[in-house]
């Protein structure tokens, strides 16, 4: 049987390529933060997060965090997110990503402690993946030495055993597609 596992919505970005908040773009007359905690909700997580900036405001009875320091991006939201919870993995997922099924994310979430995805390439998904709370302080030095790159930190988090890889398919391909600009009408 699995451990337990929190989950927790990125949503506290910026969205200058977007425009507007794309938390709050409606799909289907749901914004786009419900959408997510709705999906990741199917895998009955112990908790659900979610990540904000202290602009926005989450009508939901989850937890919402607001980023510590501002302008640290997914990095220092992660490490918001793992401080925030006792459970020792966190499931992350993107706001933005409205393509990603329940599917993967839960195939994620039985592999164990620590998955991320990664393309043939060698690039990884960051915001798609599963964390175990033990890369706090790896994250927390590497925000400290000044570089915010989520890439970096997963590099140095498989080299030391916290992340299992997880191949990419080709048809898997279309469900890390974020919504960076509103569509167009």
């Amino acid at each position: 049987m699995n451990s337990p596992f929190a989950a927790a919505i990125m949503a506290g970005g910026r969205s200058e390529r977007f425009g507007t908040d794309k938390a709050f773009h409606q799909i289907n007359e749901t914004p786009l933060w419900r959408h997510q905690v709705h999906k990741i909700e199917q895998l009955m997580p112990s908790e659900i997060i979610i990540s904000a900036n202290d602009n926005q405001h989450f009508d939901t009875t989850h937890k919402v965090i607001i980023d510590t320091e501002p302008n640290r991006g997914p990095l220092g939201a992660l490490i918001d997110c793992l401080n925030s919870t006792r459970i020792e993995r966190v499931l992350i997922l993107a706001v933005d990503m409205p393509e990603m099924p329940i599917s993967f994310l839960g195939e994620l979430v039985c592999s164990g402690c620590g998955s991320i995805p990664i393309h043939e390439n060698g690039m990884s998904e960051p915001l798609a993946a599963v964390y175990p709370k033990e890369i706090i302080q790896l994250a927390k030095n590497q925000c400290l030495s000044g570089s915010l790159s989520m890439q970096k930190l997963v590099k140095k988090a498989i080299t030391e055993g916290l992340l299992k890889t997880r191949k990419i398919t080709e048809p898997e391909i279309e469900f890390f597609a974020n919504m960076n600009y509103p569509p167009e009408i």
